[in-house]
C-alpha cells in the first residue's frame, strides 16, 4: 500500500503542477512512501526578493515615487510569513519583550542548517549589549544517520617537526594545524615521547547528504570529469586512427598488431562504456570520502574532518559538541553544506549533524526566525526572541523519515536540555489513537517535565479521521490543522484577484479599468439544493479569495472519538532553508507549517509568562488556546478544531486564570462502558446511529504524575473538590446533566445521544465542563475544563446505485455523503462528470476536484482503506474511479473543490455499487494439497464472472544465525527520570543471495506500527559479504533493496527499556520478499474432477443475483517453480472473480483483488536421465595393500589439516619430510606440500620453495605418458570398468600437472617482479617459458582459474587495456570465477589491481575514483545503528 501510496501522490503533485496549483508535501508522513520530497519551489517567487529592490526610485519623479511607496506600502506582504492571522504580529508590537525571549523551541524535524539566514540571532540583546545571542543553542542527530564509528583502539599520531601526524583511515597522511593543543585522551596509557593517542574514522560525504544535494555534486562533479575524460578518449581515438592507416588492411595484420588495436579499445570502452555502469565502477562518482580524527585537547574532545581530501588540517577547524562553542563548518563551496558535531560514549562515536532536507529549517523559520533588517515583523517568525534547539529525527538512510530511535531520542534531548515547547512536523497514520510506547513517553514528556507538545495534525484530507500520530492522536500533544487566509493567497500564491487592495493606490494611469481589468474569477454559489442551481450562465457570483483550511489538511475526529484538530494556523510561509539549497527562502506548506506556528503562538506566551511571573504549564496554554481560539465560517469543527489561534485572547486568558490553581490539574475523559474507553462519542456506523444511545462519560484529575507524592502534590490531591457544570453544543440530540461533583481519582456522568431524528450527513456537538467557581469579567464563567467532542455519521438510504446529481461548490468546500455499503459489495464505481458547458461558459480550462473515500476499520490505520484521487476535469469530461469497499460498513465520499481552484466548478456524480463476494477472502493452498476452492456468490445484482488468480511474490522464512544478544545502550539512550537505560536487541540473520537481485525484508509482528508500537523502534540494517551498507528498512520502509550476489547479512536493532520485553523476540523469524521474475498463473476449475484431470477451465459465466457457485484453483505444477524454492517457502499473489469485459464504466472488478497463497512442498529431486553408474573394476590388491593405501591417506589428510594452521608449521614441515620420505612419488602427497608452500600468508618469502615444490611435482609426472594417453581426441570407452579407472587416475595426474605448472609461472613471476636476479637465474627458467609449458596442457586466456596469470602477461606486454578490460570481467562477479584457481581474487585484491593499472595508465581521476570506492566497498566493520 505504500508503493501504492507513493505513485498516488505523485500523480497528484503532478496533476497540481500542471494546473499551476502548488500543493506541497513538507509533512513527512502522508508522501506515503514516508519520505519527506524535495520540495519544488514557486517559480514566482524564487529566489525571493523584496519588490521595493526591484525598482530604481531615485529614476522616478518625486510624484511617482511617492506614488510608488504608496503601492510598496500596501502590497500583501504580510502573507510571506503570516502572523496576523493569529494575531501574533500585533501582540509583538504591542508587547515588544513578549517575543518568545527566554523559550526555546525544540524543533523535531529533518534537522536545521545552522547557517541559514534568519537563524542566526534573537531579536534581544544581554545587558552588555553585547552580540545578538546565537538563535540555535544545540543541534543534535538524533537518528543516527551521522553516526561515524570511530577506530575501536586509540591510534598513536606523531609530532613531525612543528605539527602533529597520522595515517588515516583512507591512507591520506593527515597534517594538523600546529595551533590545536592535542593531548592524551582521557584514561590512555602513557605513549612515548613525541606521540599523543587519537581516534580515526571515515564517512561517505553521499551518506551525509540528502538526495537532492547529491544530485546537485554530482551533476558539478561530472563536469570536472567529464572534461578529463574526453582529453585522454581523444588520445586514443588519435592512436586508432593512426593504428588504422598503419594497417589498412586487417586482414594482413599480425596477431601482436590485433592485440595493440584490441588494447586502444577497451581502453576507450573503459572510458567510454557502451551501456550504463553501475556501482564501484571508476566512471562512476563515489562522493567525496572524509577522513575523521577525534582528539582531546585538555579539556573538550574535538573533531576535525579532511573536507578538502588532502590530509591538510592546517586550516580545518577542529570541532567541539556544538553546544560548548556553537561552532560549526561548511563541506565545501560546492555544496554550501553546513555541519557540526558531537562526540559519544569516551569517543568511540563522532556524531556529524547535518540536515536530511530543507524541511526543519523552513519549520524553524516559521517558529522563530529573526531577520534584524525586517521593521514591520513581515519576514521573522512568529517568535522571533526564542531560541531552538535542532532534534533531527529525519533518518537521511531512509530519505528523511523518522523512527522510533530517532524520536525517543528526540524526548530526551528536550527535556534534558530544558525545551519550553517542542514543534514535531512528522506523523504517520495510526492502527490505535492514544497508545504505545511513545504515547506514554510523551505523556510523560508533558505532564511531569512539562513541554508543550505541538504536532501537525497531517495532509490526508479532506475525508475525515484522516488525523496522524501523534499529532490528531495523543492525547498529551496539540494537533494544528492547516490555514490559508486571502493575504497568503495573494502573497504566498501570487494568485490573481478582482481590484487587489494594492492596486488603487497606484494611479489611474497606471491601471486598467473596466470589466476586463484584473482576472474576474466567476463560480456559481449553492443555495439549497444544489442539483436546483442553474449553471447556465457563468456570473451566478465572482470568487473572491476565501481563507479556508487547505484542502489536504486532515479532518477529525480521531478513531476513538476524540478531536482529532485541536486548533488552526496558518499552513504555509515563505522562509528559511538551508544554504545548500542556494537560495535564502522558500514556499511550503502543509500542517508541517501550521504546527511550528502554533509553537511560535505557544513560545510568545511562555514569554510572556515568564516575564511577568506567572504561572504557566502545558495544561493551561492548551485551554487558554483552545478556548479563545476563533471560530471560522464555513468550516466544521472537525477541521478547524476549536478554531485559528489568537495570542491576544489566550494572553487575556491566561492573566484572568493566572489565580486559579486549578488551571494546572489535567482533566482526563473517556467513555468508561464502551470497550478501550474512547476519548470522544463516534457513531459511524449505521446500526450506531440507528437507536439512542447512552454513554458514561468519566472525569479523572490528574496531578502531576501518579509517582508524585509529595506532601504539596498529596494534599491538593485530598482537597479537591470542584462543582463542575454540564453543557452541550447540541442539547436537541444530546442530553447531558446539569452538574458533575468532582473529587480526585474521578467521577462519571451519564450522556444521552438521540441521533434517531437527525437527517442525513454529519453532525457534531461537545459536551463542555465548567468551573462553576471562576468567572473572567462579565463573562458568568471561564472556559470549558474539560470538553469531550460528539461526532455523528448519518448515512443516505442504502441503494445499489446513487445519484447525487449536480453539485455546486463554493471556494474550498468540501461535500460530504455517507454510505451504507450493501452487504456484498465488494467495489463501488464513482462516476464524476463536469458540469460546465464551454460554449455558454466560455471557459475550457480545467477544474481541480479532489474525491476521497474512505472506511474505519477496527485496529486498521486509514490508509489501508482508503482511496483518494486529484480530478483535472475539462468541460463535460468524465472520471470514473473504481473503490474497493467493506461491505455493511460506512463508507464515506468526500468530494472537494480544490482550495486553490478558480471558477465556476459544478459536478455531477453517480456512485455504482458492485460486487462478487468470495466467502473465505484470503485463500491458501499447502503443497500436495489438491488446490483450492471457494464459492462466490452475488447478493446486489447479476454479474459475470471469471475467476483468475497468480502468484508474483516469493516469501522466505530465516531464523537469526544465533538467539539475539541484549545489552545496554550509550549515553544518548538514558532516559531522564530514574536514569532509566534503555537496552537494544540485536539480531543477526544470513541470506544467500543466489543470483544479484532485489529484496525486502519483512517482519510481520513489528514493522507497520510507529507511534502506537509497544517496543520503542526497530531498525533493519542489510549489508552484502563486504559489509558495505546496501539498504535500511524500519516501521515503513517498503522499498526494494538490490543486493548483488553472495552472503548476504542482515542486522536487526530493537529497543526497550526493559530487558525483558526483549526477550520474547531473541528467536525472531523474519521473511524475505522477492518478486517472482514471472508470474505463475493459477488454473481455475469449474469442479474437483476438472481440476484433477486438468480438463477445461473454467469459462466465464453468469451469476443471477442471490445464487451461488464454487471455483477450484489448482496447486502449481513443479515445472513451474524457480529453482531455489524451498519447503515451506510461500508464494503469493491475488484472485479475483469478476468478468472484467463489457462496456460498462470503471475497472469492472474489485481493484487489487484479493490473497492468495501457495506453501511449497520439498523440492522435486532432479532425474540425471540417460546416465549410468561407471562401471567398477574387481580390486584385486592384497588387504596389506589395502590397509597401506588407507593409512597413507589419513597422513596426507592429517597433513592437509596441519597445513591449515599458521602455529602448526614446524610440525607440518617435520610430519612431510618424514612422510616423503617414505612415499617420494606419491601425487596426493606432492600437492600438499606444493599448496601449503604457496598460502598467501607467507608465499612472498617462500617463492623459490614453492618452484621447488610444483618442479619436484612436475618431475614425478611422465608427461609424455599422458600426452599418448590423451592422443588426437582424448577418446575412452566408457563401459569399459578398467578403461574407467585408468581415464580417472591420468585425469588426477594432468590436473596436478596443470596446477603445478600454474602455481610455478605464478612464483616465477613474482621472483622476477622483485628483481632476484640470482635466485631467478637459479631457477633456470622465466614466467614466459612457464607460461608456455602451461598452454600446452590448458587454454589460460579461456578460465579465470588462471586469471592472474593473464593479467600478469598483459601487463608485461604494457597492455593495460586489456588488463581493465580482465578486472572489469572478474568484478562483476565479485571474483567468484576465480575460486577454485591458483590465485583467488576477492573484490578488494581485484579492486586494488584495479588501482595500480589506472595509476599506470595516468588515468589518476579514475584511480582516485577507484581508492575511494575501494573504501566505501569493503569497510572494516559494520555500519552502526
Amino acid at each position: 500500500r505504500a508503493a501504492e501510496g507513493a505513485a498516488r501522490r505523485r500523480t497528484q503533485n503532478e496533476m497540481v503542477k500542471s494546473a499551476i496549483f502548488w500543493k506541497y508535501l513538507p509533512f513527512p508522513f502522508v508522501a506515503a512512501v514516508h519520505t519527506f520530497p524535495s520540495p519544488v519551489p514557486h517559480p514566482a517567487l524564487l529566489p525571493y526578493s523584496n519588490p521595493k529592490n526591484n525598482i530604481n526610485m531615485s529614476s522616478l519623479s518625486s510624484s511617482a515615487r511617492s506614488k510608488k511607496s504608496a503601492l510598496m506600502s500596501t502590497l500583501p506582504l504580510a502573507g510571506i510569513v503570516p502572523k496576523e492571522e493569529t494575531n501574533a504580529i500585533q501582540f509583538i508590537r504591542d508587547n515588544p519583550e513578549y517575543d518568545g525571549r527566554g523559550i526555546t523551541i525544540g524543533i523535531m524535524d529533518t534537522g536545521i542548517d545552522p547557517g541559514a539566514i534568519g537563524l542566526q540571532h534573537t531579536s534581544c540583546y544581554n545587558k552588555n549589549n553585547d552580540p545578538q545571542q546565537t538563535k540555535l543553542v544545540d543541534t543534535i542527530d538524533c537518528s543516527g544517520s551521522g553516526d561515524v564509528l570511530l577506530s575501536e583502539l586509540p591510534v598513536n599520531a606523531t609530532w613531525n617537526e612543528d605539527h602533529w601526524e597520522v595515517t588515516g583511515l583512507t591512507g591520506r597522511t593527515l597534517k594538523f594545524n600546529p595551533q590545536w593543543n592535542v593531548e592524551p585522551l582521557p584514561g590512555s596509557t602513557s605513549s612515548s615521547t613525541g606521540e599523543v593517542q587519537v581516534r580515526l574514522g571515515m564517512k561517505s560525504a553521499y551518506e551525509l547528504f540528502p538526495k537532492r544535494l547529491v544530485t546537485r555534486v554530482k551533476q558539478h562533479r561530472k563536469l570536472l570529469f567529464d572534461e578529463k575524460q574526453r582529453s585522454h578518449a581523444l588520445l586514443l581515438r588519435k592512436q586508432l586512427q593512426d593504428w588504422s592507416l598503419k594497417n589498412n588492411n586487417i586482414k594482413t595484420a599480425t596477431t601482436e598488431q590485433i592485440k595493440i588495436k584490441e588494447d586502444l579499445e577497451a581502453r576507450l570502452e573503459f572510458l567510454e562504456p557502451k551501456t550504463t555502469v553501475e556501482g564501484d565502477h571508476p566512471c562512476n562518482d563515489p562522493g567525496p570520502v572524509y577522513d575523521c580524527v577525534v582528539f582531546y585537547d585538555g579539556q573538550n574532545y574535538r573533531a576535525a574532518i579532511d573536507v578538502n581530501e588532502d590530509g591538510d588540517l592546517s586550516c580545518a577547524k577542529a570541532l567541539a559538541d556544538y553546544h560548548k562553542f556553537k561552532e560549526f563548518d561548511q563541506f565545501s563551496t560546492v555544496d554550501m553544506y553546513n555541519y557540526a558535531v558531537n562526540i559519544y560514549d569516551d569517543a568511540s562515536i563522532l556524531s556529524i549533524v547535518c540536515d536530511a532536507s530543507p524541511h526543519g529549517s523552513h519549520v524553524a523559520g516559521i517558529a522563530s526566525a529573526y531577520h534584524g533588517d525586517d521593521p514591520h515583523h513581515n519576514l521573522n517568525g512568529v517568535a522571533p526572541g526564542a531560541n531552538i534547539v535542532s532534534l533531527k529525527i529525519g533518518d537521511t538512510r531512509l530519505g528523511s523519515m523518522e523512527t522510533g530511535t530517532s524520536l525517543v531520542r528526540g524526548l530526551m534531548e528536550a527535556i534534558r536540555l530544558k525545551c519550553d515547547v517542542i514543534n514535531l512536523s512528522y506523523g504517520e497514520a495510526a492502527a490505535l489513537s492514544n497508545s504505545g510506547r511513545f504515547n506514554e513517553l510523551a505523556m510523560e514528556a508533558v505532564q511531569r517535565y512539562g513541554i508543550v507538545f505541538v504536532s501537525s495534525a497531517g495532509n490526508n484530507g479532506p475525508a475525515l479521521t484522516t488525523v496522524g500520530a501523534p499529532g490528531g492522536t495523543c492525547s498529551s500533544v496539540l494537533s494544528i490543522g492547516a490555514y490559508v487566509s486571502p493575504a497568503m493567497m495573494e502573497a504566498g500564491y501570487s494568485m490573481i484577484i478582482k481590484n487587489p487592495k494594492w492596486a488603487s493606490s497606484a494611479d489611474d494611469d497606471d491601471s486598467d479599468k473596466g470589466e476586463g481589468s484584473g482576472a474576474v474569477i466567476t463560480a456559481e454559489q449553492q443555495q439549497g439544493d444544489s442539483s436546483g442551481v442553474d449553471i447556465g450562465s457563468s456570473s451566478v457570483m465572482q470568487d473572491s479569495l476565501t481563507g479556508s483550511t487547505y484542502t489536504w489538511s486532515s479532518v477529525g475526529p480521531a478513531s476513538d472519538g476524540a478531536q482529532g484538530v485541536d486548533v488552526c494556523a496558518p499552513g504555509g510561509a515563505i522562509t528559511c532553508v538551508p544554504n545548500w539549497t542556494l537560495q535564502k527562502k522558500q514556499l511550503m506548506n502543509g500542517t508541517s507549517m501550521s504546527s511550528p506556528h502554533a509553537a511560535g503562538c505557544v513560545a510568545l506566551l511562555l514569554s510572556a509568562c515568564k516575564i511577568r511571573g506567572i504561572p504557566c504549564n502545558p495544561n493551561r496554554i492548551r485551554r487558554a488556546l483552545q478556548n479563545t481560539a476563533r471560530k471560522m465560517d464555513n468550516l466544521t469543527n472537525l477541521q478547524q478544531g476549536h478554531g485559528m489561534i489568537q495570542v491576544d485572547k489566550a494572553w487575556e486568558y491566561l492573566l484572568a486564570h493566572k489565580d486559579d490553581p486549578y488551571e494546572n490539574v489535567n482533566f482526563e475523559t473517556c467513555v468508561d462502558n464502551r470497550p478501550g474507553q474512547p476519548r470522544g462519542i463516534y457513531l459511524r456506523q449505521p446500526e450506531e446511529v440507528a437507536a439512542k444511545q447512552v454513554f458514561s462519560i468519566n472525569v479523572n484529575p490528574k496531578f502531576g504524575n501518579d509517582d508524585d507524592v509529595d506532601l504539596e502534590t498529596q494534599q491538593r490531591r485530598v482537597e479537591f473538590e470542584m462543582n463542575v457544570a454540564l453543557e452541550t453544543t447540541a442539547p436537541e440530540w444530546v442530553k447531558v446533566p446539569d452538574v458533575l461533583v468532582l473529587m480526585h481519582n474521578g467521577r462519571s456522568f451519564k450522556v444521552e445521544v438521540d441521533p434517531t431524528n437527525l437527517p442525513p450527513g454529519l453532525h457534531t456537538a461537545h459536551i463542555n465542563g465548567y468551573d462553576v467557581s471562576t468567572t473572567t469579567g462579565s463573562d458568568e464563567r471561564g472556559g470549558a475544563i474539560f470538553s469531550v467532542p460528539v461526532t455523528v455519521l448519518v448515512p443516505l438510504e442504502q441503494s445499489n446505485n446513487i445519484n447525487l446529481g449536480k453539485l455546486a461548490f463554493k471556494p474550498s468546500e468540501v461535500k460530504r455523503y455517507f454510505l451504507n455499503v450493501p452487504t456484498g459489495a465488494t467495489w463501488m464505481d464513482v462516476s464524476i462528470r463536469d458540469a460546465r458547458s464551454q460554449s455558454v461558459d466560455k471557459d475550457a480550462s480545467p477544474r481541480l476536484v479532489v474525491l476521497h473515500c474512505l472506511q474505519l476499520l477496527p485496529h486498521s490505520p486509514y490508509r489501508d482503506n482508503e482511496k483518494e484521487r486529484m480530478l483535472n476535469l475539462l468541460p463535460g469530461q468524465m472520471s470514473v474511479t473504481s473503490v474497493p469497499v467493506h461491505g455493511g460498513v460506512m463508507c464515506e465520499l468526500a468530494i472537494a473543490r480544490y482550495w486553490s481552484a478558480v471558477g465556476l466548478t459544478v459536478v455531477e456524480v453517480v456512485v455504482d455499487f458492485r460486487g462478487v463476494t468470495p466467502v473465505k477472502s484470503q485463500l491458501q493452498m499447502f503443497a500436495g494439497g489438491g488446490g483450492t476452492s471457494v464459492r462466490i456468490e452475488s447478493s446486489l445484482k447479476d454479474e459475470n464472472v471469471s475467476p483468475t488468480a497468480s502468484l508474483n511474490k516469493w516469501l522466505t522464512p530465516i531464523r537469526p544465525k544465533a538467539p539475539g544478544l541484549i545489552s545496554a545502550l550509550g549515553e544518548r539512550d538514558v532516559w531522564p527520570t530514574g536514569n532509566k537505560k534503555i537496552y537494544q536487541l540485536l539480531l543477526t540473520y544470513e541470506l544467500d543471495q543466489p543470483e544479484a537481485g532485489s529484496f525486502v525484508p519483512r517482519i510481520p509482528s513489528l514493522q507497520g506500527y510507529l507511534y502506537e508500537s509497544a517496543y520503542e523502534s526497530q531498525l533493519v540494517m542489510i549489508f552484502d559479504s563486504n559489509k558495505k551498507l546496501i539498504g535500511v528498512a524500519d516501521a515503513f520502509r517498503q522499498e526494494e533493496i538490490k543486493a548483488p550476489k553472495g552472503k548476504i547479512t542482515l542486522r536487526v536493532q530493537v529497543r526497550h527499556d526493559q530487558p525483558e520485553m526483549l526477550t520474547k523476540l531473541k528467536d525472531q523469524a523474519i521473511w524475505i520478499e522477492r518478486k517472482l521474475s514471472k508470474e505463475i498463473t493459477l488454473s481455475a476449475y469449474a469442479s474437483h474432477e476438472a481440476m484433477m484431470i486438468g480438463s477445461t477451465t473454467f469459462k466465464k459465466r453468469a451469476l443471477q443475483k442471490g445464487t451461488s457457485l464454487v471455483a477450484f484453483f489448482a496447486e502449481p505444477t513443479s515445472d513451474k517453480l524457480l529453482k531455489g524454492i524451498k519447503c515451506g517457502d510461500v508464494l503469493a499473489g491475488s484472485v479475483s472473480y469478476e468478468s472484467s469485459e463489457g462496456n460498462l464504466p470503471g475497472s469492472g472488478k474489485k481493484p487489487g483483488g484479493y490473497s492468495i497463497r501457495y506453501v511449497a512442498g520439498p523440492p522435486v529431486e532432479s532425474k540425471d536421465e540417460g546416465k549410468g553408474k561407471e562401471p567398477e573394476v574387481p580390486d584385486e590388491r592384497s588387504e596389506a595393500e589395502k590397509l597401506e593405501e588407507a593409512v597413507l591417506k589419513l597422513k596426507v589428510d592429517h597433513l592437509q589439516k596441519l597445513s591449515g594452521d599458521d602455529k602448526e608449521d614446524a610440525k607440518f614441515e617435520t610430519l612431510c619430510e618424514a612422510i616423503q620420505k617414505e612415499h617420494p612419488n606419491h601425487i596426493p602427497l606432492l600437492i600438499v606440500i606444493m599448496n601449503h608452500q604457496d598460502q598467501e600468508r607467507w608465499r612472498s618469502k617462500r617463492l623459490k620453495r614453492i618452484v621447488e615444490a610444483c618442479d619436484d611435482l612436475i618431475s614425478k609426472i611422465n608427461q609424455s605418458d599422458l600426452v599418448q594417453y590423451y592422443g588426437v581426441t582424448g577418446y575412452f570407452d566408457k563401459e569399459d570398468g578398467k578403461a574407467c579407472k585408468e581415464r580417472k587416475a591420468m585425469d588426477e595426474k594432468k590436473e596436478a600437472l596443470i596446477e603445478a605448472l600454474a602455481r610455478k609461472a605464478r612464483a616465477v613471476s613474482d621472483l622476477e617482479r622483485e628483481n632476484n636476479d640470482k635466485e631467478v637465474e637459479d631457477l633456470g627458467t622465466t614466467f614466459e617459458q612457464s607460461l608456455v609449458d602451461l598452454k600446452k596442457w590448458v587454454d589460460v586466456e579461456s578460465s579465470n582459474k588462471y586469471a592472474v596469470l593473464t593479467l600478469e602477461k598483459e601487463r608485461r606486454l604494457g597492455r593495460s587495456g586489456l588488463v581493465l578490460k580482465l578486472i572489469t570481467k572478474l568484478l562483476e562477479k565479485d571474483g567468484e570465477d576465480t575460486k577454485g584457481g591458483i590465485c583467488p581474487f576477492s573484490k578488494a585484491e581485484l579492486l586494488n589491481r584495479r588501482a595500480e593499472v589506472l595509476e599506470t595508465m595516468g588515468y589518476s581521476h579514475l584511480a582516485q575514483n577507484d581508492k575511494m570506492w575501494r573504501l566505501i566497498s569493503s569497510p572494516n566493520a559494520f555500519s552502526p545503528f
